[in-house]
């Protein structure tokens, strides 16, 4: 392990890609080829049950047809009038007339048979008719001895599909398999039973109807019994499924009871088995193919993936070092430039193009080295800046003394004089440095806050006598809450600037500080012309520039912008408000928390 530490990157990435690179594609050809030959086998499965889907609809088709027919005889009144008063001569000749035209025209009836239960004056004869004629039957006597009877009187409703035999000899020479619908003949009148029914289908014929597109594939038709009923080979026709040669492929036992014979060859892996049931008839529609003739084609999608799997690996492998050494490359380079950096020179950069992982570290490099250089200045200035700070500091203790004593002068000269206002103006004026500067501490208590504010109104009361009206409320709880300085004296100094001066009616300046659950909120209204709403949405947002600048236009002492940045230092949770609509006038909101002062002196 500690050799493998010691290798470039480079290196490190094709030791670590490379045989990760051919497991992962020998996997996925791997999956690949088991996908295509399942999709393969899934295709020709569905393919083969719609093939056997195909099928029972056609057969159902002839189904219905046979049914149909079987209506169209117990409405016709021949045939009622025959089968009520009697096989006559002129009876039978008009229900020939009337049916054979039908049976010759039809694709799927070939036989009826007609049977009249016994009475004194019907021959025991019953009526047989053919698509070429008129043909003889077995006796309804001799029919009842027969398995198909036994099997129609256990049907349900005596409704019964089947299938008669030649060597049964039911139809009098017809060495045909026929299969058949048998069901009872009633009266249309009172609906008794008076007789029986019998339509037939050659098998052989609607084996040809049936199974004319085969597509390689074994198709046949079979009962529940099964008995084969029609079939691609028209030598299976009568036959136990367990008799069938594909059955004998599949390595099915002879013995095996035919009825479970298909769910045999369902089972069987060498073989691909569709099944569709007829909900007409109830018979099986199946279709079956060899898997093993599948196998040449898989082989064909085998060899396929195997080549595809060697050229992505090879292929891979030559872009994996290409891209090994574009990642290795731009980091050598930026190695060079950390030493030339650590030696002092603040000049390098890389300059990576593109946007991609290594673009973006470039990025950052060349804007860290460029924000060390800044950072280095700004200490530099900053040094300066302190030293200026320090300056101004001895400044402001001697200006102040100077501007107490002027204006301390001012006074005693107007109180000589009698000068009451011009007395109290300038102890307004006073009062209102004093507590603008409060020694040099940036935090006071409201009440102060609110003092400053009352004598500046008051000076501009004098500027405005008439324009000018002011109202200053309090709650005794804020009296001594502890907040920075010269928040709301600009807010009332703007009210002066933009609500009083432009306006030629009487202006109301309304000052508040309330509570309001855990907020105290210092609020300035006035009833000037308002703010454009435009202007107004510019004033709120502070991350542009040009609001800044526009704030720093509607200045009154500190400018408004000011008064937000001072809030965002002083408090982790503040508001600043402007609401404003034309016409009506201006409320300013200042929302503080209490106890959520971050930064007091």
């Amino acid at each position: 392990m500690t050799p493998y530490r010691n290798y470039s990157l480079q290196r490190k990435l094709l030791t670590l890609i490379i045989p990760l690179l051919l497991i992962t594609v020998g996997i996925t050809g791997l999956y690949s080829y088991m996908i295509a030959s399942k999709e393969v086998v899934d295709k020709i499965r569905q393919s083969q049950m719609n093939m056997a889907v195909k099928t029972q609809d056609q057969l159902d088709y002839f189904a219905k047809n046979t049914i149909s027919f079987s209506n169209y005889i117990f409405l016709n009144p021949s045939v009622q009038a025959m089968m009520m008063n009697g096989d006559t001569p002129k009876l039978r000749d008009q229900v020939t007339k009337t049916l054979l035209p039908l049976m010759v025209t039809g694709e799927s009836i070939q036989s009826l048979l007609l049977y009249s239960f016994p009475r004194t004056h019907v021959t025991d004869q019953p009526f047989v008719m053919t698509h070429t004629g008129i043909a003889s039957a077995i006796s309804f006597e001799k029919f009842k001895e027969t398995k198909y009877y036994e099997r129609y009187n256990t049907a349900p409703n005596h409704y019964l599909w089947d299938m008669f035999s030649p060597s049964d000899n039911v139809l009098t020479g017809d060495y045909h398999y026929k299969i058949v619908l048998i069901k009872p003949y009633k009266d249309f009148y009172n609906y008794k039973q008076t007789g029986l029914i019998v339509i037939g289908m050659d098998a052989d014929r609607l084996s040809r109807n049936l199974f004319h597109d085969t597509e390689g594939a074994v198709q046949f038709i079979m009962d529940d019994n099964g008995t084969i009923l029609a079939a691609t080979d028209l030598s299976w026709i009568g036959k136990p499924i367990t008799q069938l040669p594909v059955f004998a492929h599949a390595g099915g036992a002879h013995d095996t009871p035919p009825a479970s014979g298909l769910a045999l060859l369902k089972e069987n892996k060498k073989l691909i088995v569709s099944d569709s049931i007829s909900a007409i008839t109830n018979w099986h529609t199946v279709v079956i193919q060899d898997r093993s003739k599948l196998v040449l084609e898989l082989n064909h999608i085998g060899s396929a993936t195997l080549a595809i799997m060697l050229i992505v690996s090879f292929i891979a492998i030559i872009l994996f070092w290409l891209i090994a050494r574009i990642i290795t490359n731009p980091m050598k380079k930026l190695m060079l430039s950390m030493k030339a950096l650590q030696i002092g020179d603040f000049t390098q950069r890389v300059h990576f193009t593109g946007n991609d992982e290594i673009g973006r570290l470039g990025h950052l490099y060349d804007t860290m080295v460029g924000r060390i250089k800044l950072l280095i200045d700004d200490v530099y200035a900053s040094s300066l800046k302190q030293r200026e700070a320090e300056l101004k500091a001895l400044q402001s203790q001697i200006n102040p003394h100077f501007l107490y004593n002027t204006l301390n002068m001012i006074n005693w000269s107007a109180m000589q004089k009698n000068d009451h206002e011009i007395s109290e103006m300038v102890v307004s004026l006073s009062q209102v440095f004093r507590l603008s500067l409060n020694s040099g501490n940036d935090y006071v208590e409201l009440d102060q806050e609110i003092e400053l504010v009352r004598h500046y109104l008051f000076l501009q009361k004098k500027r405005y006598p008439t324009r000018l009206h002011f109202e200053i409320e309090i709650e005794a709880a804020l009296r001594n809450f502890h907040m920075p300085k010269l928040l709301l004296q600009p807010l009332v100094e703007n009210a002066i600037i933009h609500a009083i001066e432009p306006s030629e009616g009487t202006g109301n300046i309304h000052v508040r500080a309330y509570r309001e659950n855990e907020w105290v909120i210092l609020e300035v209204s006035d009833n000037g012309p308002g703010i454009p709403e435009a202007q107004l949405h510019l004033l709120m947002d502070g991350r542009k520039a040009h609001s800044k600048r526009l704030l720093s236009e509607s200045r009154s002492g500190m400018a408004l912008s000011n008064i937000k940045e001072r809030l965002t230092l002083f408090y982790e949770h503040a508001e600043f408000d402007i609401q404003s609509k034309e016409g009506i006038g201006t409320r300013v909101q200042i929302r503080i928390r209490q106890g959520d002062i971050t930064n007091e002196a």
